[in-house]
């Protein structure tokens, strides 16, 4: 097993990118076992942080601040996607798309955001595909020796 730091590392690149996770652990040396472990625990505590960090902000904004000119709609090609992915996957697509096409902080505080109702289940979602993807990554990066 490796220093604490790179531990830390390897966590902290989880639960912020996870797509990059299992790639830098297994640089650093990480067995395939320990890839997998640090990745998957890394991003389920990002789920749970920024899960709660999200539904903390959706009701702090509204409360603090005027809404600006609401005739105005700014819509992005990232903001299209999101609203794409909600409305035609639900929070399964959501979950399941959170770890690799946006990043969990992100897709967490979209969670937060649409299906606070049902926090329990889309928490469940996002930790099963935060497996789902740490297992499918570190195994194709150990397959590619």
């Amino acid at each position: 097993m490796a220093d604490g730091y790179e531990v830390l590392i390897v966590l902290l690149t989880s639960s912020l990118k996870f797509f990059a996770a299992p790639l830098l652990a297994k640089s650093i040396g990480f067995t395939y076992l320990e890839t997998i472990f640090l990745s998957t625990f890394g991003g389920i505590l990002g789920v749970f942080v920024f899960f709660s960090l999200g539904s903390k902000l959706v009701l702090f904004f509204p409360n603090f601040f005027k809404p600006i000119n609401k005739n105005k709609k700014v819509f992005t090609k990232k903001n299209k996607l999101y609203v794409l992915l909600i409305r035609k996957y639900g929070a399964i697509g959501l979950a399941l798309f959170s770890p690799i096409l946006i990043s969990i902080p992100v897709g967490s505080f979209l969670a937060a955001r649409f299906f606070k109702a049902n926090s329990f289940r889309i928490k469940f979602f996002l930790c099963l595909s935060v497996l789902f993807w740490s297992v499918t990554l570190s195994t194709f990066l150990f397959l590619l020796q």
